[in-house]
C-alpha cells in the first residue's frame, strides 16, 4: 500500500473511497500543522480542542475555526482592510 498519496489517511486502507479520504487528509493536514500566534508572530499555535487554540511560546489562547485558528470569515475581513491591518498592529505597539 502507498503512503505518498494520501499520507495520514493511508491508515484507512481500501476503505471510505479516495475522494472521502482525500478531503479528510487536507483537513487534518491544516488541524495538526503549527499556525502563527497573532501575539507572538512565532509559529507555534496548536490547537487544543475544537475552536479553542493555544500557543505554546506565549501561552496565549484564543477562540477560532474547528480546524485552522482563522476562520472564512477572518480572511474576508484582512481581504476587506487591506493595508490598514498593519496600521492598526502599529497602534497597539503605540500605546
Amino acid at each position: 500500500m502507498t503512503t505518498k498519496k494520501l499520507g495520514p489517511m493511508a491508515r484507512y486502507g481500501s476503505r471510505y473511497g479516495y475522494r472521502l479520504k482525500k478531503k479528510a487528509k487536507n483537513v487534518e493536514v491544516v488541524q495538526k500543522a503549527k499556525h502563527e500566534c497573532p501575539k507572538c508572530g512565532k509559529k507555534s499555535m496548536k490547537r487544543r480542542s475544537n475552536g479553542v487554540w493555544a500557543c505554546t511560546k506565549c501561552g496565549a489562547v484564543m477562540a477560532g475555526g474547528a480546524y485552522s485558528p482563522h476562520t472564512g470569515a477572518w480572511k474576508g475581513i484582512l481581504s476587506i482592510l487591506g493595508g490598514k491591518r498593519v496600521e492598526m498592529h502599529e497602534m497597539r505597539e503605540r500605546s
